[in-house]
């Protein structure tokens, strides 16, 4: 039986394409076509890919037993894909800043935030409505003790944040108790998703932060120390 795809996977993928073939990035209305990316795969949407009538014939066409010019690799497949996703969604979201810090509510006139309970402050920009996925990761003495898990799933990506354009969401979580009573290092990670209307998710870099334990305050890394996938 020929694969097909969930038509509400089909509407995400005309979408976050505009109908463009994803290759030759031509306008192809209702001519678009959606081909599997690896025939011997299943039909979810990571397998699917919109594409002009030209291009869906070429990438199925090249001869192994004739091996002219280089055929088009699963992946490389479906990393152009991606790329002309991005292209036609980044409008849909917003600049992004979001930092973790001591003071409560950007307010430097009140108390510094009382260790180990760690602020969170995400704003945007001007955008159409969006959400957000936020996931935490501790560092604990050089070993990752993986993303932050609680009941509300805030910080682990589980829950997504309901974001208004133009203003800030303040939150805050708590480290373990034996990340507050050890004098080891103590490093945050943390990666923002924001989820455009269309479903899409835009994954940003994860930024690292050190905790200065005498002064209560948090700096900024340039890089991560662990692997995201």
């Amino acid at each position: 039986m020929r694969k097909r795809f969930k038509e509400k996977d089909k509407l995400k993928m005309l979408l976050w394409s505009g109908r463009h073939c994803c290759i030759c990035r031509k306008a192809c209305g209702d001519t678009i076509e959606i081909a599997h990316i690896d025939p011997k795969g299943g039909d979810d949407i990571d397998n699917g890919i919109p594409l002009c009538h030209e291009h869906h014939i070429e990438i199925g066409r090249y001869n192994v037993k004739h091996p002219l010019g280089n055929k088009y690799r699963i992946k490389e497949l479906k990393k152009i894909r991606d790329q002309a996703y991005e292209e036609y969604t980044r409008h849909l979201v917003p600049s992004m800043h979001f930092e973790i810090t001591q003071v409560i509510r950007n307010n430097p006139l009140l108390p510094l935030r009382r260790f180990p309970s760690i602020g969170f402050n995400l704003r945007v920009g001007d955008s159409p409505p969006v959400k957000a996925k936020v996931e935490v990761k501790i560092i604990h003495g050089g070993r990752n003790l993986g993303i932050k898990k609680d009941k509300t799933g805030y910080y682990s990506g589980e829950t997504e944040w309901n974001l208004t354009p133009n203003t800030i969401t303040f939150g805050n979580f708590s480290v373990p108790r034996k990340c507050a009573d050890s004098n080891k290092d103590l490093k945050l990670e943390v990666r923002v998703i924001l989820v455009d209307k269309y479903e899409r998710e835009h994954k940003y870099p994860p930024h690292c932060w050190t905790y200065v334990r005498e002064e209560n305050y948090w700096f900024l890394e340039p890089r991560s120390f662990t692997k995201w996938t």
